[in-house]
């Protein structure tokens, strides 16, 4: 490779063609060939790029023309890329000739003619005196229009010198700009816009969503309609009336709304008797990857569900391009040699690009040669040929495929373009029959184009509905924001229990029914993307399932030790406890209680406080399932206590542990990530992180009965809350994470809404405290 590479230099391309090339084999292997035919070991940098051109625009059917061509590239004939594109285009049209005419040939691809900038000038002047109304439309003028004419009168001057001129000439008939120029431009490029904010203020009056396109531009609702021979199609090949789909790309982890959509799509499909595809939307082999594919799956599985296909939307990259050769047949698309820069600023100018005029025979050929591997990465792009004007932007001729040079985790080194998720999402979801095609709002103003490939390729239409995304207050649900948190170390990577990626939720304790539960309460609307569902919401979810599933238990946190002086030394007590209160059928446990205990040091302290219910000197505590007991003594390592009969009443009982029967554990104390209700309204959502996020107690101890614990086992340690079993817990240690706390309260901890604004808990009245309190206990 090193050798090829050498030869490759020697013939003066530059490293990233050399780079390039090496990548594509059908590249690499046509400029060797020509090197050989031509006997060509090294070369002038001009000779040498054009041999390269001359190798990537070569077809099948030109290939025994490939000595001729590099014939007069080597003997100075053909000396740029005007002419080699000339007779490149002759040769394409007079295939069918045995042998090329040469005087026609060296005509067509200019052979001895050198345009020099006067003959420029004169043309550019002589022409200029046909545009009569210049002086009237002044700069508001087409420039890739005048360009495209002038370049009809002189097909081989060289391209920056014709539009330098055809510019300074120009300027100097119509004079510096005018503020009225100016003006006139800013008009011409704000009036959409204007229209917009317009428009998307009487949306705001007439409903939730922050902005509607049917209501901007009046949608062709004919585009949507399926004629009559397309619904037979679909009926004779899918026998399933209703046909969902969940279409992740694979480029993360999901998180708590993508549980939304996938309960939302296959109890759409189940209620009407049919069935969801899973398909993985892979049309960007940059960002994507087998780990994020997998761990998709495995995430449905969690779930509960089980897709009746599962697909890939790059298992149609064949039938995509074929598709995009039919849009270029019938000249609704183009390829397009500008930067991404360039192409932003004309479509933001409302501008068409100059290549949109190209002949459909012309960008079937660059297509072709796209995907072939001849030209480099963001050389060239495929777009889509609507409305460069368009008030909606994604109508400004989208691309629709793009070059990568970077293997695919499911197809490999197959393919080195790739198509856009724009053009491919619809593509896919017809051919799969899909019937409801479903997707967050932020989609809705990309669904004129949606239907527009669909009609102009006279596919099967899925009826598109889409939906309020799904917001959590307390954290932040953006892929950019979790990446951000993830790769700065700001969390524990993606299954961290603080984020609602659906492992971290996993991780936390949150099981698949907490999930779906949480989906089916908070439904599916159209009230816009800017509410939010209170984390409080979902913990309650969490807190009803695992009541009644999960064993009770005590755990220590921070152990001090305790004596009952009252007792013998060898005194044990075996009391016999229910395993889950609210559901009999489980049984009970047998728990010992000897002359020395575990408190916990978070109940304990050395003097009293009225509001105090714990340990303290001379208080009357109880002992959750073994009565009251009156506190002797407190030292800062030892407490004393005296056990009294049980006609006597504490105010509460604490938690405990026999030291026969306590093991070491770690446990880790979870609460909201961020202490904003929304953390997204900050200038820095960083500094809006709760330090006491994640509290980690690493002396704690835990009943041995919970030897036997496997990593995903859920308890209930009393008075402390639900908590479930780490996946790091091996070799006889054992970490515990807390899923939620046992009681609501966390639901006006900190931040509260009150009729519809963020207030801070002092702030919240009474009153609204107490509601607050009901609507927690209703739920």
């Amino acid at each position: 490779m090193e050798e090829v590479q050498t030869r490759l230099q020697k013939i003066g391309l530059d490293e990233t063609t050399i780079k390039n090339t090496l990548k594509g084999k059908n590249a690499l292997k046509s400029i060797l060939q020509t090197l050989d035919l031509v006997g060509v070991k090294e070369c002038d940098k001009k000779i040498g790029n054009l041999l390269y051109e001359m190798s990537q625009n070569l077809t099948e059917a030109l290939d025994n023309r490939r000595a001729l061509l590099a014939q007069y590239i080597v003997e100075g004939k053909i000396t740029n890329k005007l002419q080699l594109e000339g007779g490149l285009e002759y040769l394409r049209t007079h295939t069918h000739l045995e042998q090329i005419p040469l005087q026609d040939f060296d005509k067509a691809a200019g052979v001895g003619i050198v345009v020099t900038p006067e003959q420029i000038k004169t043309t550019v002047t002589e022409f200029l005196k046909t545009k009569e109304d210049l002086k009237t439309i002044r700069y508001t003028y087409n420039f890739s229009e005048y360009t495209k004419q002038v370049r009809t009168l002189l097909p081989f001057a060289e391209g920056k010198l014709l539009t330098q001129e055809l510019n300074q000439q120009i300027e100097a008939i119509l004079g510096p700009k005018t503020e009225e120029d100016l003006k006139a431009a800013k008009t011409q490029t704000k009036k959409p816009q204007q229209q917009q904010q317009q428009q998307q203020q009487q949306d705001e009056e007439e409903d939730d969503c922050k902005f509607d396109i049917s209501k901007l531009v009046a949608r062709d609702l004919a585009t949507t309609v399926n004629s009559e021979q397309l619904l037979n199609w679909r009926k004779k090949n899918f026998p399933y009336e209703v046909l969902t789909r969940f279409p992740p790309e694979p480029n993360g982890y999901l998180h708590i709304g993508h549980a939304k959509s996938i309960n939302f799509n296959f109890r759409l499909a189940q209620h009407y008797k049919g069935v969801t595809y899973l398909r993985f939307d892979d049309t960007n082999p940059e960002k994507e990857c087998q780990e994020f594919i997998d761990n998709i799956k495995e995430n449905l599985r969690f779930l509960g569900y089980t897709p009746f296909k599962t697909t890939h939307a790059s298992d149609n990259f064949g039938k995509l391009y074929d598709y995009a050769v039919q849009l270029i047949q019938k000249g609704k698309a183009y390829c397009c040699f500008l930067s991404k820069e360039e192409s932003s600023k004309l479509r933001n100018d409302l501008k068409p690009s100059p290549y949109r005029d190209t002949q459909p025979a012309e960008n079937i050929e660059i297509f072709r040669k796209m995907k072939m591997g001849y030209y480099k990465e963001n050389e060239v792009c495929l777009r889509a040929k609507i409305d460069p004007t368009h008030p909606n932007p994604t109508l400004r001729d989208p691309a629709i495929f793009r070059i990568r040079f970077t293997p695919h985790p499911h197809q490999g080194d197959k393919w080195c373009i790739y198509p856009l998720y724009d053009f491919t999402h619809c593509i896919c979801d017809s051919i799969e029959g899909i019937t409801h095609s479903c997707c967050t709002l932020e989609f809705e103003v990309r669904r004129d184009l949606y239907y527009w490939f669909l009609k102009e390729l006279d596919l099967y239409r899925p009826f598109v509905w889409e939906f309020s995304r799904l917001n959590v207050s307390n954290t932040v649900l953006s892929k950019r924001k979790l990446h951000h948190l993830v790769f700065n170390n700001i969390v524990d990577g993606w299954d961290d229990p603080r984020i609602l990626t659906l492992n971290g939720l996993r991780r936390r304790g949150y099981t698949a029914d907490s999930i779906n539960k949480f989906c089916d309460l908070i439904s599916v609307t159209r009230k816009g993307n800017e509410n939010f569902i209170g984390m409080h919401v979902l913990e309650s979810c969490i807190r009803k399932d695992l009541d009644i599933k999960a064993p009770r238990t005590m755990a220590i946190l921070e152990p001090i030790v305790a004596i009952i002086d009252n007792v013998a030394d060898d005194f044990s007590e075996e009391l016999e406890v229910p395993i889950i209160p609210r559901n009999p059928q489980k049984g009970n446990r047998k728990i010992l209680l000897t002359k020395s205990i575990y408190l916990d040091k978070n109940d304990v302290r050395t003097e009293d406080h009225a509001d105090f219910w714990g340990v303290a000197p001379g208080k009357i505590i109880g002992l959750k399932q073994c009565g009251p007991f009156k506190v002797i003594s407190v030292t800062a390592n030892e407490v004393h206590l005296e056990r009294l009969g049980k006609d006597v009443k504490p105010k509460g009982f604490l938690h405990w542990l026999s030291v026969k029967e306590a093991t070491p554990c770690v446990v880790r104390l979870y609460d909201y990530l961020f202490e904003a209700y929304d953390p997204n309204e900050l200038d820095d959502y960083i500094k809006g992180i709760n330090p006491n996020s994640k509290i980690v107690c690493a002396n704690a101890l835990m009943h041995k009965d919970l030897l036997n614990s496997k990593p995903e086992d859920k308890v209930q340690f009393e008075r402390l809350g639900y908590f479930n079993l780490d996946f790091d817990s091996k070799d006889g240690k054992f970490i515990w994470n807390r899923t939620v706390t046992l009681q609501e309260k966390d639901k006006i901890k900190a931040i509260a809404q009150v009729d519809g604004k963020q207030v801070q808990k002092k702030d919240v009245p009474q009153q609204k405290k107490d509601n607050l309190k009901k609507e927690a206990k209703k739920e």
